[in-house]
């Protein structure tokens, strides 16, 4: 099999390369080799070119769109760290000065709140299940994001060593507003 560098502008770290690979691995023809999130790439083997574009559908539809090269420098506003100087997730100091946004999109179990991170990526995203009564929290980097009532409470609860640093209300499909928490490590 031929083996290829692709590039996704919306890798931001490890969390990433760890979903591309699990993407990777549910396209008949293709095997993930590795990745490296400071250059926004990753190496696969490829059968054919229709399994390229099997890979580029699947990634995309994961939030990680193969881009150019060219675009994969990051663009750095005062509230984000430049990739090429991250090894580690942002402080809780930093992150503090944070605004996340969110997205809620309608999705088979609820919906899926896509949502930006301190770490600086645009593609993580919050799961919300209608059929349970208790969410659990998405975690990227070193920090959780959580969307249900009461949701800043909740993280205060079940995550000790986390600090809540925004909290925001987010209208679900349905109509319904929902609170939106992210907190990070301490």
């Amino acid at each position: 099999m031929p083996q290829m560098t692709l590039f996704a502008p919306d890798i931001t770290c490890d969390h990433c390369i760890a979903t591309i690979r699990e993407a990777v691995g549910t396209v008949e023809g293709a095997r993930f080799i590795s990745g490296d999130p400071d250059a926004r790439s990753f190496v696969v083997d490829i059968e054919r070119g229709a399994v390229l574009d099997q890979v580029a559908e699947t990634l995309a539809a994961e939030g990680y769109p193969l881009g150019d090269p060219s675009a994969v420098s990051p663009a750095v506003s005062s509230t984000m760290i430049p990739l090429g100087m991250m090894h580690v997730a942002p402080s809780a100091a930093q992150a503090a000065t944070f605004v996340p946004t969110y997205r809620a999109e309608r999705s088979d179990a609820g919906a899926d709140v896509v949502y930006s991170c301190p770490c600086g990526s645009t593609t993580e995203v919050f799961h919300y299940d209608r059929s349970k009564t208790e969410q659990e929290p998405h975690s990227c980097c070193n920090h959780k994001v959580l969307v249900a009532p009461g949701a800043a409470d909740r993280l205060r609860a079940i995550a000790p060593g986390f600090e809540v640093i925004n909290v925001q209300t987010v209208e679900m499909p349905w109509g319904q507003p929902l609170e939106a928490a992210m907190a990070v490590a301490k």
